[in-house]
């Protein structure tokens, strides 16, 4: 046998290594289907077969598109497009029917194969399914909001009894005095209450989503730079400095009145968090499409036990009854969640001890 010949036939190192890398990828959890760059089906291994219940012989000379619902083959279509043009691996959610006909949810990743050269030699799709893992996350995401509602009605019923309590206590006592001050006063305690609250029902329903309205729309920046001039002065007789960075954004239309509610809740607790001054910033600027809107002060920050809770409903550090000095429902930054919410954004934060805390609340592109 020549050199040539030898360099042209696999060695036993070389078979041993295929041999492997076949086992491989006949014992991986996930199914592998590879396919040429037309999308013919070339290879497959067992968990592809027993995935789609169908037999290697079956399954080759096809084209990959049968592994997803017609409904999403367009999907697929797009992301072996990228695969091919852009060597990107793309990554999607497919529904599918198990032998069993019963609806499971797949993962697929669709990556490039390619040679020794780095040429691309056609595409590989993995597939697992994860629809064990999907339920679960559904599971928790509805123990998550019973709990939650569980501590919406605890709150409600908490505030709502210390408030009716109150005002029935001092009507019947209003009632057997026969004195008309003493009966003047309970009325004006009754409204008083009957405002708190209204106040309370107001804030919930902002809480959840259900208050958007859309008769005062103004320009974002507008409703920054007037909020900012209805703000400074009050700041500045706590010994607070109010700035602005405002960079040149698109119009961006908002509710007026949600938005000022909102800024003014940052702002309600930035002071709370500067009792000897300090500074507050309020910077507007875009993110690619996005438009950001920060309000970050330079107070004691928030405890890291209590920054995953505090756009939770009644959850509160400063009101009598978690030691502070003056009422506080906790609904403040609940409600700035949900104008939020109701604007199609996002809002975070990040707060350390000692450094200040900042809100960022990111706005999607308006249409």
């Amino acid at each position: 046998m020549s050199t040539e010949d030898n360099r042209k036939s696999p060695s036993p190192a070389g078979n041993i290594q295929h041999e492997y890398y076949r086992y491989l990828c006949n014992c991986s959890s996930f199914a592998v289907i590879g396919a040429d760059c037309q999308g013919i089906i070339v290879s497959c291994n067992r968990a592809a077969e027993m995935l789609f219940n169908a037999t290697s012989s079956q399954m080759l000379g096809r084209h990959i598109e049968l592994i997803v619902p017609e409904a999403q083959r367009q999907t697929l279509n797009n992301a072996i497009e990228r695969v091919l043009t852009q060597r990107q691996v793309s990554e999607f959610e497919a529904n599918h029917r198990d032998e069993h006909g019963e609806s499971v949810t797949l993962s697929v990743e669709i990556v490039p194969v390619l040679d020794d050269q780095d040429q691309l030699t056609g595409t590989a799709a993995w597939v697992r399914d994860i629809t064990r893992r999907k339920n679960l996350q559904r599971q928790l995401v509805q123990a998550e909001k019973m709990a939650s509602l569980g501590t919406l009605a605890s709150g409600v019923a908490h505030h709502f009894n210390n408030i009716i309590a109150g005002v029935a206590t001092y009507v019947d006592y209003a009632i057997h005095s026969n004195n008309y001050e003493v009966v003047n006063r309970a009325l004006q305690m009754t409204a008083e209450a009957a405002g708190r609250i209204s106040q309370i029902t107001s804030s919930l329903l902002t809480f959840a989503e259900k208050d958007m309205r859309l008769f005062d729309l103004s320009d974002l920046t507008e409703v920054v730079l007037t909020f900012a001039h209805l703000m400074q002065k009050p700041l500045s007789e706590k010994n607070i400095t109010l700035e602005l960075h405002l960079q040149a954004v698109p119009i961006y239309e908002v509710p007026a009145s949600r938005v000022l509610q909102a800024m003014g809740n940052l702002i309600d607790n930035a002071q709370n968090a500067l009792p000897d001054g300090g500074t507050v910033t309020i910077d507007l600027h875009m993110d690619n499409d996005n438009l950001v809107l920060c309000v970050s002060d330079t107070g004691h920050g928030i405890a890291p036990e209590n920054l995953p809770r505090i756009f939770e409903p009644f959850f509160t550090t400063r009101g009598t009854f978690a030691g502070g000095d003056h009422p506080s429902h906790g609904l403040g930054l609940a409600v700035v969640h949900g104008i939020v919410g109701e604007l199609g954004g996002i809002i975070n934060v990040k707060s350390q001890p000692s450094h200040g805390t900042t809100f960022t609340i990111r706005l999607p592109p308006q249409k």
